[in-house]
């Protein structure tokens, strides 16, 4: 096959992350979320609180692609919070008033924390800014191809499974990573409209001398495989330099819905890779 062109490849993430964000509606985050909020302590009135989110000492409220986590006295005496895992890749997150204040954020396999050592005086609003509306992963709908055929699979879309391996939701990683673990594996379901031959690439990164690990991607439909390319990782330099990887080519024969899955066959060195997209390109016939 053909190796794409990093800039054509790049152009395409750009476009599909778009469409991917204009594609997780409003309506999705209103069904997660109870009527419009007033409130004086730096959440916006119109703002929703959405219960699904919320933990002990800890309200949620959004809006569009925003979140505001409001913090009551248990939260704050304990200089931690979590909330579920989300699915979408994270623009911004600071104390609503004092941005600049310290704020750590870890995100685990299931969950995500937000800790402190010094509370900013007169703050109890954390506001997370996200690149779209942000769900929980049994509301994201499967992946659609495209009107020429070809899918695009964001990280945040992703399903990850095993111990560490994780959705890292960051500006500088957006990424499926902490691949460490050689039974972890990811997943993403797919619908695909129009079967034929596909090209198939990943962007990943690789740290500096961690490349040759060995994977595989398959396709299936209820854990039959209708289809798997095996390949080996690049080293790009760095777990955050991503390159695309131009695997090869597959074949299904129909249209339907599929699990899309990697899975490491050798780790080579300290981990498999990072993974920030999959992208199939139906071939012309």
């Amino acid at each position: 096959m053909q190796n794409a062109p990093c800039s054509r490849r790049s152009f395409v993430v750009s476009l599909m992350v778009s469409s991917a964000a204009c594609g997780l509606t409003q309506e999705v985050l209103a069904e997660q979320s109870q009527p419009a909020h007033s409130n004086s302590n730096g959440v916006p009135e119109n703002a929703q609180l959405i219960e699904e989110l919320g933990t002990d000492g800890l309200k949620v409220y959004g809006r569009d692609d925003t979140l505001w986590l409001h913090l009551e006295s248990a939260a704050k005496e304990r200089k931690t919070i979590t909330i579920p895992r989300l699915c979408a890749p994270m623009r911004s997150f600071g104390w609503k008033e004092h941005p600049d204040a310290e704020l750590k954020f870890v995100p685990e396999p299931r969950e995500w924390t937000f800790s402190w050592k010094t509370l900013p005086e007169d703050s109890d609003v954390i506001e997370v800014v996200f690149d779209s509306a942000p769900l929980l992963p049994d509301k994201l709908p499967p992946a659609r191809s495209a009107g020429d055929g070809s899918v695009m699979l964001h990280a945040f879309q992703a399903s990850a499974h095993g111990e560490k391996l994780r959705f890292e939701p960051q500006p500088f990683k957006n990424t499926v990573g902490y691949w460490i673990v050689p039974t972890d594996y990811v997943t993403w379901q797919v619908t695909i409209d129009q079967p034929g031959t596909f090209s198939v690439a990943v962007l990943q990164g690789c740290g500096q001398g961690q490349g040759g690990s060995e994977g595989a991607i398959t396709l299936r439909q209820h854990e039959d495989v209708k289809a798997d390319l095996a390949f080996q990782t690049l080293d790009t330099g760095h777990f955050q330099n991503f390159r695309w990887n131009d695997l090869g080519m597959i074949t299904l024969a129909a249209e339907g819905d599929y699990q899309l899955r990697i899975q490491p066959q050798r780790i080579a060195k300290a981990a498999l890779f990072d993974v920030r997209a999959v992208h199939l390109v139906r071939q012309a016939t």
